[in-house]
């Protein structure tokens, strides 16, 4: 059913069949588990898994979907550029419209199919830390010779000053004298 492919699962399991839920009245819900191991999202988005449970609705407008997922996808230290982990909380809430309308960001299919998957990849992205640290005391690179200063010291030397900050230099200088 959900094979993997290139070592991915198949993001089709973020395609719910809701349709059972739209014949029941308003005010119907169900749970959701997922635990699905390396996801696949879009063709920018990699899950490493996706846990937790979602709560999808039926209301007047359609089905609401909250809830809290919890994944981990490849980044990128900051500071020193190593490939790491990022580990994730996203929620989740949003309206999925039923009837479809043409106005509506989310909505339910015809065929009564809910789509999570363009709303967990904007979340996602959306929750991702723009300065992610593989550690917090990360040392960097050099700037001078791009060495990552985690993995030791490099032979540059350190007497140098960026001649944009040699007037604040010499202002410190000053300051230290008097």
């Amino acid at each position: 059913m959900n094979e993997p492919h290139n070592g991915y699962i198949n993001n089709r399991v973020l395609k719910i069949q809701v349709g059972f839920l739209l014949n029941e009245g308003v005010g119907q819900s169900r749970d959701m588990e997922f635990d699905v191991p390396r996801l696949r999202v879009a063709d920018d988005l990699t899950l490493h898994y996706l846990r937790g449970s979602l709560r999808l609705m039926h209301n007047s407008r359609g089905i609401l979907v909250q809830g809290t997922l919890h994944t981990s996808i490849q980044g990128e230290c900051a500071r020193c550029l190593s490939d790491i982990s990022v580990e994730l909380d996203v929620p989740i809430e949003e309206l999925f419209v039923y009837p479809p309308q043409p106005d509506a960001e989310f909505c339910v299919a015809d065929s009564g199919v809910l789509d999570l998957g363009p709303l967990l990849r904007e979340e996602t992205i959306l929750d991702t830390p723009i300065g992610a640290l593989c550690k917090s005391d990360c040392a960097g690179l050099c700037p001078n010779c791009g060495k990552n200063l985690n993995e030791g010291p490099c032979d540059c030397e350190r007497n140098e000053i960026d001649p944009r900050l040699a007037a604040l230099k010499a202002l410190q200088e000053e300051m230290q004298k008097k």
